[in-house]
């Protein structure tokens, strides 16, 4: 039998030291992560517990109307999974979060699976559930991620990469490993603005506050000619097994020369030797809930050895579960 509670201010000590163990969860899910934007959402995360009072599972989520979601603050997060949790309990986690979601007067649940390259130990019993459930996939979103420790051949940039690299690294460029937010942001609000009419998802003050809470875990990491003028680069989130490209950008200079190129061919040559990382992950090619998907992002994306990976969202209506 589970139990569940909603998650309330003082039980933040907890659930972070819960995040750390967990045998699916990244720094996504402490609360200085999820917390930065709680004036966006309405918190409501979930503590599941067992028949003997410990806890065996989070649910970050939110409310938005009658509908209970999979925090739309995050690009992933369902169960957060204790080490000992079993299928059975995985079973009865959903049987519990559905009764609790008609008690609680929401129609619909909105579940986003966390990729298994972000497990530590197998952890996709939430998957099978979901079809026992009769969940329907709402989004499905496809990422393109280099497997680390497969063949180096593989792992090798197509020709052309490999060239632009040469060229700019006999030309003296290099890559800043701690250079400072505020050099990057110009870079990437420009270029959003000026390819897709957007911004980027944080700001630059919160994306500050977000690394300095997690100092080891956010970098980045610009690629500067032998001027030492930035051109290019990226923020990338490290996790236990992921280092993940949250944002990434060129000047209209640094296209020209080929930048990211040069950057994504030094940082796979690092991240190779880094002891633990098992996978990058250049993030989704898609638009309109995955219907679209962008070939030639995706494409230049494969180039550096890029295989798929997906990011799902599950529709789960309490009234027929």
């Amino acid at each position: 039998m589970i139990n569940t509670r909603r998650y309330t201010a003082s039980d933040a000590a907890l659930w972070d030291a819960f995040v750390r163990e967990a045998r699916n969860a990244t720094f996504l899910f402490e609360r200085a992560y999820m917390d930065y934007h709680q004036d966006r959402f309405t918190d409501h995360s979930l503590l599941f517990y067992n028949e003997k009072e410990v806890l065996v599972a989070l649910l970050p989520a939110n409310a938005v109307g009658t509908s209970l979601w999979s925090h739309q603050g995050l690009t992933y997060g369902g169960f957060l999974l204790s080490r000992k949790a079993t299928s059975e309990e995985v079973g009865q986690l959903f049987s519990t979060l559905v009764d609790y979601a008609r008690q609680q007067g929401f129609t619909d649940i909105h579940y986003k699976p966390i990729p298994a390259i972000y497990h530590t130990l197998p952890s996709e019993e939430d998957e099978y559930f979901l079809w026992r459930l009769g969940a329907q996939v709402e989004v499905c979103n496809l990422s393109s991620t280099v497997d680390l420790l497969t063949d180096a051949q593989y792992l090798k940039p197509e020709y052309c990469r490999r060239n632009t690299y040469s060229h700019l690294q006999q030309k003296g460029f290099t890559v800043d490993w701690e250079a400072p937010l505020s050099e990057f942001w110009p870079i990437l609000t420009d270029n959003l603005q000026q390819r897709y009419e957007a911004k980027p998802v944080h700001t630059l003050a919160e994306m500050e506050q977000l690394q300095h809470a997690f100092p080891d875990q956010i970098l980045c990491c610009i690629v500067r000619n032998e001027e030492g003028k930035a051109l290019g680069g990226t923020v990338l989130f490290e996790t236990e097994r992921v280092v993940h490209t949250q944002y990434s950008s060129a000047s209209p200079e640094g296209k020209k020369v080929g930048a990211l190129d040069f950057l994504y061919t030094s940082l796979l040559q690092v991240y190779r030797l880094q002891e633990g990382l098992r996978y990058f992950d250049f993030g989704t090619s898609n638009e309109d809930h995955g219907r679209t998907l962008n070939q030639s992002l995706i494409h230049y994306k494969e180039s550096f050895g890029g295989r798929g990976v997906v990011y799902k969202s599950y529709l789960i209506e309490v009234s027929r579960s």
